[in-house]
């Protein structure tokens, strides 16, 4: 009752019409949302995408869950545990719906979680539609970019399936699944441009180990988000090369400060602060913890492994590697100052020698 009376209200003003019952609307969409229990499915099968449905597990009766392999279906099924990524996590199989079809596992939900690597999600959704995102909130637990689009993933979902802005939403902080799976203490950020969803997507993700904030500031999280990655492996690269602590802190702060430069370029926004969990959080912990695929994937090219042989040892995804050359080839356009960036890129896809770049590096801090 109370949602008619403000439109009511709001609406004799004919010539504010507009704003009015586009207020209105957000109102009854944020009532909507918050009383009904969503349904939701969890897209992917790694580390990642096995904590998330971990997390679910807390607050969700029924999740529902797509995964490529037919070895996890069943083993989900039979003992609760992914066999082949995070199988300390033990899940409880009577509120999982497993499944490898991707199709239907979408169109049971009304909040779908894409935990697919980003490399990888181009093809693994070729099979989607546009009509199969009508009606659809869409969040990405993704760190990275689409290759063949050359785009960040809410962008992706916008242009190539016609999700509205207002129904993205995104999930991320400094999170280690490792440390999710053994609950242990750990803050996630929602954000999305419609402020109820963010709120809905903070609400399943909270519970007595997962703490949750939320902002508006999609499109700032996720160029931090594929920055990061970038400089963990560059800061891995030095690791590997024996480089100490007082020398990384160094570089980490060189990194921070272009990160920050190129976010502030790219999508300005005055009122974001780089000094909270989703933008140094995440940076601090992707650079310095040991689960950080893309620091062991850095200290292994500092070792002197070649880039495939590294990636073949790592067998899992290391993020930085594909947003190394997404963001150089983007920085085209945009000429910002990025000298840590177009090293990695030059020892990645140039093979240029990765001491001498490193050094170069060095020399330029400040």
């Amino acid at each position: 009752m109370f949602f008619y009376i403000v439109e009511i209200i709001f609406c004799k003003n004919t010539t504010l019409f507009e704003n009015k019952f586009y207020f209105c609307t957000k109102l009854m969409r944020t009532a909507d949302m918050n009383i009904l229990k969503p349904k939701v499915a969890v897209i992917g099968s790694g580390t990642w995408a096995t904590a998330i449905v971990k997390i679910l597990c807390e607050n969700l009766s029924t999740i529902y869950w797509w995964v490529r392999e037919p070895e996890i279906v069943e083993s989900i099924q039979e003992t609760g545990r992914n066999p082949l990524y995070l199988s300390s996590a033990a899940l409880n199989p009577k509120q999982i719906k497993i499944s490898n079809n991707l199709k239907k596992t979408i169109a049971k939900a009304d909040i779908i979680i894409f935990v697919v690597p980003s490399a990888y999600l181009h093809n693994t959704i070729s099979e989607l539609k546009v009509k199969d995102f009508k009606n659809k909130y869409v969040v990405s637990a993704i760190k990275g970019v689409v290759p063949e689009r050359m785009e960040f993933i809410s962008k992706y979902f916008m242009h190539y399936f016609n999700v509205d802005a207002e129904k993205l939403g995104v999930i991320s902080g400094p999170s280690h699944a490792e440390e999710v799976a053994s609950k242990k203490t750990t803050y996630l950020t929602a954000a999305s441009l419609n402020s109820a969803f963010a709120e809905q997507i903070a609400s399943i993700f909270k519970t007595d180990f997962v703490r949750t904030n939320v902002t508006h500031d999609i499109f700032g999280i996720e160029f931090s988000v594929v920055l990061k990655n970038i400089y963990a492996l560059a800061a891995g690269i030095f690791r590997g090369m024996g480089v100490g602590d007082n020398l990384l802190a160094l570089f980490n702060t060189n990194c921070i400060n272009e990160m920050i430069n190129f976010i502030n370029t790219v999508y300005p926004d005055k009122n974001r602060n780089f000094h909270t969990a989703p933008y140094l959080g995440d940076f601090l912990v992707t650079t310095y913890s040991q689960h950080s695929r893309n620091r062991t994937f850095g200290i292994m090219i500092g070792r002197g492994y070649s880039v495939r042989t590294a990636q073949l040892e790592m067998k899992m995804v290391a993020e930085g590697y594909y947003a190394t050359r997404c963001i150089h080839e983007m920085n085209l356009t945009y000429k910002v100052k990025t000298p840590i960036i177009d090293v990695v890129y030059n020892i990645l896809y140039e093979k240029a020698s990765f001491r001498q770049e490193m050094y170069n590096l060095l020399n330029s801090m400040q």
